[in-house]
């Protein structure tokens, strides 16, 4: 693995809002662990990549290397495989080379420096969790306590309170505690955004 982290070449054509950026900067502020509440078309996507180049510019001597045969700096869980392209796509875009995202779903095990993968993936080889610096859970909703097969994701989360996690969804009813509860209380929000305001 090379010194820099991929996510470190991270560029964006343009400027975070000020709301992504407070995001930001709460989920910094907690411990790099919690959950961004924000409502849909507010750039959830672009906020979880700004926490990975930031905690990777700010801490990549501190946190803990893993095993160089097995890079990941960053695992990326999405709930379907068309979100996988689109979130290489993206990156890309921002600058990072292709040969450092790896996808991995099905018949396609690319383990890289940031990996995207899907849930039932991940529920298949949960070392892939405990290899990554960085955990991303995309529309982390959908894991809600009645989806008992998604249960073993979050033990494994549990056993390692340093790795940063961070949660992203749009549909999050923190009344719901038959539902959210282990969201709640692993990765409660940092910061809510439940509406889109003008441009």
């Amino acid at each position: 693995m090379s010194d820099f982290p991929a996510i470190s070449q991270l560029k964006f054509p343009f400027c975070l809002k000020e709301d992504q950026n407070e995001a930001v900067n709460a989920w910094i502020n907690n411990n790099y662990r919690g959950t961004i509440l924000y409502s849909t078309g507010t750039g959830k996507t672009e906020i979880a990549f700004e926490c990975a180049r930031r905690i990777a510019s700010e801490f990549s001597t501190t946190i803990t290397t893993i095993d160089s045969s097995s890079p990941i700096d960053i695992l990326l869980m999405v709930p379907r495989i068309i979100l996988i392209e689109q979130n290489i796509q993206r990156l890309v875009t921002y600058g990072i080379p292709r040969e450092k995202i790896g996808a991995y779903f099905g018949e396609r095990k690319e383990v890289k420096d940031i990996t995207i993968c899907t849930y039932q993936s991940v529920v298949r080889n949960l070392d892939i969790i405990r290899r990554a610096k960085m955990v991303i859970f995309d529309e982390v909703h959908l894991l809600r306590d009645t989806a008992k097969i998604f249960s073993k994701i979050f033990d494994v989360i549990a056993e390692d309170y340093k790795k940063a996690i961070l949660d992203l969804t749009a549909t999050l009813d923190e009344s719901d505690l038959d539902k959210y509860n282990t969201i709640l209380t692993l990765l409660p929000p940092v910061k809510r955004y439940p509406y889109k305001k003008g441009c």
